[in-house]
């Protein structure tokens, strides 16, 4: 491979030492050289292919610290309704969807929102009429709770005699039937019957995830274990290929702790471009389907959420996850859910800092202010999404009006000196890392006004929640998230200096993963 030697821009090392350089030479896939211009190309190999950056800016590939990496991939050929206004919009989407296919062919999508429509609930009754002879399956925004039409329930034999299962609740109308809408692990009832994608699909999928990432700058991610182990063992397969587009850290759900511990695979595990991350917990729901677990009741109800892995099944699970040598990797959405996770992370600390590692959170999304410098204290990662805040904002000031202080805390997390890993949730929210940048700096909702504005972070801190902090959390950094000597040549290409502070006109123009474009430079 030829020698790379980038200059004539703003390269931002994300390296305290040596915070800003004028040239870095890249050499087999890793930073062979930092520092000022002349010095850097005197290393150089005499065939050395130079990459103008004409006055942009080079930093560090960006991690995505959470998200779905096959559903993502697969979300981009489903139907969306993350933007669509109203209800009769999407329906309208469905009928367009359900007269381009076959006749019983299922009908999947993603992100519709009730209080975005205006909604109280949605009702199976409307997709009969747009859909009536093909299946319908559509995850919410948050992917808590679903929507589903008559033909989904019959394919899943769900009628008013079907009991409710652990963890999850089918809502039902006045007379008992379902209504459409299943909650939590109710979802699962149908996701279990769908069928499964092909693994050409799968491959499909994957290639277009890592292409669409790049675009936003990605060269890692750290993929949670919500989808079905045919997915995992795919992700691991495709991704540890030394031409595939990205770096991938993936959990595994907890409830294979066994297994794992069996077979000896652990967190860490696998090579430079696939490895083995943490064990999957859900400690609740989410604030969007009201499921999220909280210290007091939503507004105006009785209504506390939902617990999904319990303080009981953390207590019992959490040791047996750290002997297999799994991090604890826990979705935790509201107060209560993330006081119980602590709880469970403090009960055993000597476990897993005798191993050390580095348990997180996911989300840390409403937390009372009692539990935010815990995190700092135990060791604890807060794996967090800012562009969540723009979503959710405008809902959470309806229904915990009184919870708002400790949402989205994350400028009181940083204060306390807790480790923030930035990411995007995707196919829940958008996987741009700029606009959740901005998200965190400007904390502007979807209404247009500033949540909570003592809790932004200086884009700075921002940056380091995609690069340095990022890589900490999955115990890459002695290779990921700096421009560094011997560190992976992986860069974003920005339009821009973000540190002048113009984010808004800021743009990716170009992305490198072991020193090949996996973006080319615009």
């Amino acid at each position: 491979m030829q020698d790379i030697l980038l200059t004539n821009g703003t390269i931002l090392t994300m390296n305290d030492s040596q915070p800003q350089v004028e040239a870095v030479l890249i050499r087999a896939g890793n930073i062979a050289a930092c520092g000022d211009f002349e010095a850097v190309q005197a290393q150089a190999a005499p065939d050395y292919q130079t990459i103008n950056l004409d006055g942009r800016c080079a930093l560090p590939g960006f991690h995505d610290s959470h998200l779905h990496l096959m559903l993502h991939g697969l979300q981009l050929s489903r139907l969306d309704f993350a933007s669509t206004p109203t209800l009769e919009a999407a329906l309208e989407q469905v009928a367009q969807k359900a007269a381009s296919v076959p006749t019983d062919t299922w009908i999947l999508g993603a992100g519709f929102s009730v209080v975005r429509w205006g909604k109280q609930s949605l009702s199976k009754s409307d997709l009969d009429r747009v859909a009536p002879n093909h299946p319908v399956f559509i995850y919410s925004q948050d992917f808590h709770s679903c929507w589903v039409n008559s033909r989904a329930l019959e394919a899943a034999n769900i009628h008013a005699g079907t009991p409710d299962p652990a963890q999850g609740k089918i809502v039902r109308d006045d007379s008992g039937e379902p209504s459409g809408t299943l909650l939590e692990l109710a979802a699962n009832l149908v996701t279990d019957i769908i069928p499964k994608p092909s693994d050409e699909a799968m491959d499909e999928a994957l290639e277009a995830a890592a292409i669409d990432l790049a675009g936003y700058g990605v060269t890692t991610v750290h993929t949670m274990g919500y989808e079905p182990q045919s997915y995992w063992r795919h992700i691991a397969k495709t991704a540890s290929k030394d031409d595939y587009g990205l770096r991938v850290w993936s959990c595994i759900p907890h409830k294979y702790a066994e297994a794992a511990l069996e077979l000896g695979l652990a967190t860490g595990q696998g090579g430079s471009r696939f490895q083995v991350g943490g064990a999957k917990f859900f400690a609740d729901g989410a604030l969007g389907s009201l499921t999220a677990w909280m210290l007091e009741p939503y507004q105006n109800s009785n209504n506390y959420g939902i617990q999904v892995d319990d303080p009981k099944i953390l207590a019992e699970r959490f040791p047996l996850v750290i002997e297999a040598g799994l991090t604890p990797v826990v979705h935790a959405i509201g107060d209560a859910a993330n006081r119980a996770v602590l709880d469970a992370l403090e009960a055993t600390q000597s476990l897993w800092q005798a191993k050390g590692m580095r348990p997180r959170i996911e989300h840390a999304q409403h937390l009372h202010p009692d539990d935010i410098p815990r995190f700092a204290q135990l060791g604890v990662i807060a794996s967090v999404q800012p562009y969540h805040l723009v979503i959710d904002a405008p809902n959470a000031r309806k229904i915990i009006p009184n919870k708002l202080a400790g949402t989205y805390a994350f400028g009181s997390l940083a204060k306390y000196g807790a480790h923030l890993a930035l990411g995007s949730d995707t196919p829940v929210a958008v996987p741009g890392v700029l606009k959740a940048i901005r998200a965190a700096v400007t904390r502007i909702d979807a209404e247009g006004l500033v949540f909570q504005e003592n809790e932004t972070l200086d884009v700075a801190r921002a940056l380091r929640g995609y690069t340095t902090d990022a890589a900490y959390a999955i115990h890459a950094e002695h290779r990921s998230g700096q421009l560094n000597l011997g560190f992976d040549a992986d860069v974003v290409v920005l339009s821009h200096n973000p540190l002048d502070g113009n984010l808004d006109a800021l743009e990716v123009h170009g992305t490198m993963l072991a020193g090949t474009w996996t973006k080319v430079l615009d």
